[in-house]
């Protein structure tokens, strides 16, 4: 009898670490003889398309409940691991130090609301999704069979928030592909869509945790390496959450304190990270905050892998051990954005813009490459004169920290070059985001193109349809989705942060609220549910609506509505928005449980002792 591919874990995980190693000893070979980069980040590419390609192949599988749970052979070590690489997306791996640099404690909306975000999730939801023995997150929510409109809803939400997040990741498989790769965008994502759907199709949520767990340690060696060596080159100390306090951010503080008594910078001027929030007041900081939490305890991607598990108990102990994984990257996060500035500070404040060319042409290099990362005076220069021009000042005007500005979204993939590091650093980082990027993107095709197959097809159209024809439909679901999310990021163009927010701010206004309602609320009836999450939906995709698009399809055009709440804020933020409707989605729920006098029946009765948390 063949053995589980997920009791391989071991060897497998160690397997592909000790291809990505030899990868990297080749690279280094390879450009210690001249050899141009682009052929080594092509070969790191590889190494990614061929993880997925190998995934597929070793779990491929014609057995229906394999392909859904594979059949609960997961372990919490490694399963955990899966875990931490689906919450490790573009949103963190690329986004977030660049936030830590540009909007200072606004950042720690999305730092600590994931940490949060992954607590709820195993404290609330782990056990009890693993006992459910359920195979979606509709079919939860319509255990008895006797109601499937509240199924249907969660199956619509799964819908609509995968293809805003898969929108939000397939933009930033296209965003580091042409920057670092070389790859064209749109080639970028149609190859990426082919590789994650050929290795779902093979093998659905098997090949999925095995090339997430496998890929785990490659994003550890990927991020960490890096930011260790600068965090030695700087301060001595390899370890950057103990050293970029006082090796980063005294020193910049001193600075700006030098800065200003010279009078090369007003007070208003200087940005300090630690302090300073640009776009949050109290009220929008931590009700994002907030949103982002619940809205990472409910995502059905992450939900998933406790499915795997055999027991409730690993069940927790894999949301435990995914939450320490994520720790060992997140926690680094805050020392890159202290590096750079760092880095930024002592190489270019204060030198006259006749001595740019000579003293900083690294600069002019790294917006060569089309990665648009630094700008002078609001202008990414290529060479000394279009930093005359920018500046409109003579060549020996000081540059002073106003006139510096940062690409946020490139600052984590362009942080070895600004601080000095070789070439392959680069490669590293642009490796480990693209990676993680993927590792996102393959579990929210799954988790969407599985529950419109069992809870579209089979619940309302086959209820009694043979294993086979439910396999070949949910894989017919998965080429639907991808197809559908391919071609929505290729022809429309939104800001992928607002669909961040967005995303995050229904997952919070109605699947949160439903889960709690559904598993830790024993006397709300399915039709109470239903009213929540919809009465939820609306209130929060309409404001999200009329304050992005106003009253017409057309962004930024002025008929935008801002939403304010007297004497708490003159404008509610995006991610705000779902609380607000989260607080509408109970409300309304618990309002109809308590004026509809309805007594529990035998069926209620019965679904209460088996879902029953422990």
């Amino acid at each position: 009898m063949q053995k589980p591919p997920l009791n391989s874990s071991a060897s497998l995980t160690l397997m592909y670490a000790a291809s990505f190693l030899l990868c990297i000893f080749f690279g280094a070979l390879l450009k210690q003889i001249g050899t141009p980069g682009n052929y080594v980040n092509l070969m790191m590419f590889a190494l990614i398309v061929g993880g997925y390609l190998f995934s597929g192949m070793f779990a491929k599988t014609m057995i229906l409940p394999v392909f859904r749970n594979a059949e609960r052979t997961g372990k919490a070590f490694y399963i955990g691991q899966s875990l931490a690489a689906g919450i490790i997306s573009s949103g963190v791996f690329i986004f977030l130090a660049g936030d830590f640099y540009t909007t200072g404690t606004d950042a720690l909306t999305l730092y600590s609301g994931l940490i949060l975000g992954v607590a709820l999730m195993t404290i609330l939801f782990a056990a009890p999704i693993n006992r459910s023995n359920n195979s979606t997150l509709p079919s939860l929510f319509n255990a008895r069979g006797d109601s499937k409109s509240n199924g249907l809803f969660v199956l619509a939400i799964i819908i609509i928030t995968s293809l805003l997040l898969l929108y939000v990741q397939l933009s930033a498989i296209g965003l580091v592909s042409e920057a670092f790769f070389g790859i064209p965008q749109n080639i970028a994502i149609m190859l990426a869509a082919f590789t994650i759907g050929f290795c779902l199709i093979m093998g659905g949520i098997q090949s999925l945790s095995i090339i997430r767990m496998i890929a785990y340690p490659v994003l550890i060696i990927s991020f960490v390496v890096p930011i260790i060596w600068v965090a030695y080159k700087i301060t001595g100390n390899p370890i950057p959450q103990l050293s970029f306090g006082a090796g980063a951010l005294q020193a910049i503080s001193e600075i700006d304190q030098e800065m200003i008594s010279a009078r090369f910078a007003e007070p208003d001027d200087i940005f300090n990270i630690t302090n300073d929030g640009l776009n949050y007041d109290v009220f929008n900081h931590f009700s994002a905050l907030l949103c982002i939490a619940f809205g990472t305890a409910a995502m059905p991607h992450l939900l998933q892998h406790f499915t795997t598990l055999p027991k409730a108990t690993a069940a927790r102990k894999t949301g435990v051990w995914g939450l320490g994984f994520s720790l060992i990257i997140l926690t680094a996060i805050p020392a890159v954005a202290a590096f750079v500035k760092l880095d930024i500070y002592t190489s270019l404040l204060g030198l006259q813009l006749s001595e740019l060319e000579q003293e900083a042409g690294w600069l002019f290099a790294l917006n060569e490459n089309g990665a648009s990362v630094i700008s002078i005076c609001g202008i990414y220069i290529t060479n000394a004169s279009q930093a005359f021009s920018a500046c409109g000042e003579t060549t020996d005007y000081f540059i002073s920290s106003k006139d510096i500005g940062l690409n946020r979204d490139m600052l984590l993939l362009s942080s070895g070059d600004i601080n000095g590091l070789p070439d392959l650093m680069t490669t590293l980082l642009a490796t480990g985001a693209l990676l993680a990027i993927w590792s996102t993107a393959d579990g929210l095709i799954f988790v969407s193109a599985n529950a419109l197959a069992e809870d579209g097809y089979r619940s309302l159209m086959r209820p009694k349809s043979p294993m086979g024809s439910r396999l070949f439909v949910s894989r017919v679901c998965l080429v639907l989705i991808i197809a559908i999310s391919t071609y929505l990021v290729i022809n429309i163009e939104v800001d992928p942060r607002f669909v961040f927010s967005a995303c995050f701010a229904i997952l919070a206004a109605c699947l949160f609220p439903a889960l709690i309602c559904k598993i830790w609320i024993k006397n709300l009836s399915q039709l109470e549910i239903t009213t929540g999450i919809f009465t939820g939906f609306i209130i929060t995709s309409s404001m999200l609506w009329l304050s992005y698009f106003g009253l017409d399809f057309v962004a930024t055009n002025g008929d935008e509505i801002i939403f304010n709440i007297p004497k708490l804020t003159n404008e509610v933020q995006p991610l705000s928005m779902g609380l607000i409707g989260m607080a509408v989605s109970f409300c309304v729920s618990l309002l109809m449980s308590k004026y509809s006098h309805r007594k529990p029946n035998a069926k209620d009765t019965n679904e209460t002792k088996s879902d029953a948390p422990a």
